[in-house]
């Protein structure tokens, strides 16, 4: 009876509220990247296979391994992913790491709350910041493609800034040390914001602070770690991590004549304004009143403008996520500015409070909008056809080797060692730059074949001579399993 009256009690204070929006953004996340995009075939070997296979493998002895990518440090400084590999242990699903990424991502809005409070704004307000972050699309890139190590930078940054608005140095140095082992992007992120906090410490006090000498200093070393722990993974050669900057920036490796057009197409194009739009319209572009703070956010848009990555450039994915918590700070340090102003404050009279509501509601218009043009577009309740995907996936033994496509692979890989289909579309071909991976059928015989013949790009009539050592087994609505001949 105690329990439950301390209980109640809990449920009247303030912070109740912030949890309960916290928990209903993670069950509405939940619903949508399991059964709507999970069970209906919607995520992919890229990358939610990958990071199910890194753990799976890591508890095999091979640290960080994927047959789809191959050693993850080889390709980003990630071992905040090391945290996961208990997590696995005792629920090996891929599923598991939409739930914590979701977990992540809602911690990350309590912390708005939390540091809306640090800033002295009141509990409505910082209950409305707090739904501007779950409303925000950048926030929605992230959690609806498959699953990013990324996305424990979120919640990592905000507690870095709560811990230093409080000065509570362990709380600061903890988000600052996950953050840093999230990626690499992060890191270089880190060190930008670093060097402002340098060069604005000392434009207004003629000195620079001991923070922005850890932020940098911790930031630098780590990106060197990064590298170092990248060419040891990628065999001894040159570190995988530096091909990025050629890879997501191919006018860099061409000559002045072709790159130089190439990027000024890829910089003024229509999908950097709606980046533009996408980062800065759901806080009203008030975090560039604050530069000190938003620099960073803006670095990071700027990498996915500059980006000749479809997927950095176009699309909000997993490379927004280190822009999130540096453009709410920034707008908690400008807005008390915005609102004190003479004129700002004459039309919040003159309207009666109504203009801050249309700009609510216009908000949350744009916001609504761009997420639409994200994966959600993709979710969809599971048919006929991703049952008849699943029967087939039920028919392959556990522990087995088998071939599978991009969509098809994190329903196989958390319980048998499964490899990609090389013929699964010119995008994943060997050799094609794009991915290095140890192929399966046809670069080498697995068990099982799994075919989709509906979605893969296999013509129907090479069938019979591509898999003339295999016996066709089962076959429900064009899903096809395949078994090698003994």
């Amino acid at each position: 009876m105690i329990v439950f009256k301390s209980l109640f009690r809990w449920t009247k204070q303030p912070v109740c509220w912030a949890v309960a929006v916290a928990l209903i953004y993670t069950a509405v996340t939940l619903f949508i990247t399991i059964h709507l995009l999970h069970d209906s075939y919607h995520t992919s070997a890229f990358d939610l296979g990958i990071f199910t296979q890194d753990l799976k493998n890591t508890l095999q002895g091979q640290i960080l391994y994927s047959t789809a990518g191959q050693y993850q440090l080889a390709h980003h400084f990630s071992p905040v992913l090391l945290l996961l590999v208990p997590v696995y242990w005792l629920f090996p699903y891929p599923q598991m790491l939409l739930v914590v990424q979701a977990l992540l991502l809602a911690f990350g809005g309590y912390l708005v709350y939390i540091l809306a409070r640090e800033y002295n704004y009141s509990h409505r307000t910082g209950l409305i910041l707090e739904g501007l972050y779950f409303i925000n699309p950048l926030l929605w890139g992230v959690a609806l493609f498959d699953f990013h190590e990324v996305a424990f930078a979120v919640p990592a940054l905000l507690l870095m800034f709560l811990g230093w608005k409080k000065q509570n140095w362990f709380f600061f140095g903890f988000g600052l040390f996950i953050a840093l082992m999230t990626k690499e992007d992060v890191v270089l992120t880190l060190a930008v914001f670093g060097v402002v906090l340098m060069i604005a410490d000392y434009w207004q006090h003629r000195k620079v602070s001991k923070i922005s000498v850890i932020i940098f200093c911790s930031a630098f070393l780590t990106y060197g770690i990064g590298i170092l722990v990248s060419r040891l993974f990628s065999g001894g050669g040159s570190a995988t991590i530096l091909s990025y900057f050629t890879s997501r920036y191919t006018y860099l490796s061409q000559p002045l004549s072709v790159g130089l057009p190439l990027a000024f197409h890829t910089v003024f194009s229509m999908d950097s304004v709606m980046l533009i739009i996408a980062y800065l319209s759901p806080l009203a572009f008030i975090p560039l009143l604050s530069p000190k703070w938003s620099i960073s956010a803006l670095v990071v848009l700027a990498s996915g403008i500059f980006s000749t990555n479809v997927a950095q450039h176009t699309a909000l994915r997993q490379y927004t996520a280190a822009a999130v918590p540096f453009l709410f700070i920034a707008f908690m340090e400008a807005f008390p500015k915005v609102m004190s102003h003479p004129r700002v404050q004459s039309v919040i009279k003159n309207t009666k409070n109504h203009t801050v509501a249309w700009s609510l509601l216009f908000i949350v218009i744009i916001s609504g909008f761009l997420i639409s043009g994200g994966n959600i577009q993709f979710a969809s309740f599971p048919d006929a056809h991703d049952a008849a995907i699943n029967q087939i996936v039920a028919l392959v033994p556990d522990n087995a080797t088998v071939t599978a496509g991009d969509l098809i692979f994190p329903h196989l890989c958390s319980r048998t060692d499964t490899y990609l289909n090389a013929v699964d579309g010119a995008s994943l071909m060997p050799g094609s730059g794009i991915i290095h991976a140890d192929w399966g059928f046809p670069a080498q015989d697995t068990e099982y074949v799994v075919i989709d013949v509906k979605n893969q790009l296999i013509p129907a009539s090479d069938l019979s001579v591509i898999f003339k050592q295999y016996t066709l087994t089962k076959n429900i609505d064009g899903v096809e399993l395949y078994k090698l001949d003994s």
